[in-house]
């Protein structure tokens, strides 16, 4: 009697061999796979030609350079993430369901959130939940920021939603829209000044994210297509260089308002009078679409809704 495929697969398919699968996949090498999971060259060989045996199909193609995933290897390794991703939260819920103060959020943030909003949440939720464990990871602000959702690196990413739609497979949810203020350290003269325009700042020590990214792009909006530019800015991707250099009361910048309603330095900043023209863009958080959340993940979400809620 021949054997159905999808018992033969059922018992052939161990998750030993879909982290083994993976590994190859993300190093592209038996060898290097091998190290990282402990083991030998041999054993990660073997699981790879008993994976392939299983399947029907080859999955890697191998050279003295490394092991490539073929169009076969793709398609299983795209469905083993998702696979373990949801043995993964079965097992966060069981955990939950046992010991409801306990769980896991991995949370993807760009440099603002990381700064102000994201500490406020998290602190707050270790109050009520004190065993809740959070892996926060900063992301940069380019096309491919959400493939981190994709391949489960995250649980969700939190930060300035882009202007074009999201893919089909992504939900969002929008938070509040974030403008942009102009502001110096309070210990500087021009924190004293109660009119002031775009044009008298010009030749000030500006700091100002760095080019190509998508905040730089929205300090560019605020002088206009036409507007004058600082000659020589201090260009960083560093937020805590901010704080250390605006402190000194001899720097301008541009920061977004949840910095300055959420961050403890806010305290040491004046708000410049000068009215940023530019449309305010939301904030939101991002996850992948029919991808069941974990508990730890919700009370995130829902906490961070709490804090930006007005009281």
């Amino acid at each position: 009697m021949a054997t159905n495929p999808k018992d033969r697969i059922g018992r052939r398919l161990k998750v030993r061999d879909l982290h083994i699968l993976l590994a190859v996949a993300e190093r592209g090498s038996l060898v290097k796979a091998a190290h990282d999971l402990a083991v030998s060259a041999p054993v990660i060989s073997k699981a790879i030609g008993d994976l392939e045996k299983a399947v029907g199909a080859r999955l890697f193609d191998r050279d003295r350079h490394g092991a490539a995933p073929t169009i076969f290897g793709r398609a299983l390794i795209n469905r083993s993430i998702v696979a373990l991703d949801e043995l993964r939260q079965g097992v966060q819920e069981i955990e939950a369901l046992a010991e409801p103060t306990r769980g896991e959020v991995t949370i993807g943030a760009f440099a603002a959130m990381m700064a102000g909003l994201l500490p406020k949440v998290i602190a707050e939720l270790r109050l009520t939940h004190p065993r809740l464990a959070f892996n926060a990871i900063q992301v940069l602000t380019n096309p491919n920021v959400y493939d981190n959702l994709r391949t489960r690196a995250v649980d969700l990413i939190i930060g300035r939603m882009p202007t074009q739609p999201l893919d089909p497979d992504l939900a969002s949810e929008k938070l509040f829209d974030e403008p942009l203020s102009i502001v110096v350290g309070k210990r500087s003269p021009l924190a004293k000044r109660r009119k002031l325009s775009l044009g008298e700042l010009v030749d000030e020590a500006w700091i100002v994210p760095q080019p190509g990214t998508q905040v730089r792009s929205l300090v560019d909006e605020v002088f206009g297509p036409r507007g004058a530019r600082p000659t020589a800015p201090v260009t960083c991707s560093s937020i805590e260089m901010y704080w250390e250099l605006l402190a000194t009361g001899k720097f301008v910048a541009i920061l977004p308002l949840s910095l300055l309603t959420f961050s403890q330095h806010r305290e040491t900043l004046a708000v410049l009078p000068i009215r940023v023209s530019t449309r305010p863009r939301p904030v939101g958080i991002v996850t992948l679409r029919n991808r069941t959340l974990s508990r730890a993940a919700c009370l995130f979400i829902e906490k961070t809704r709490d804090a930006i809620r007005p009281h």
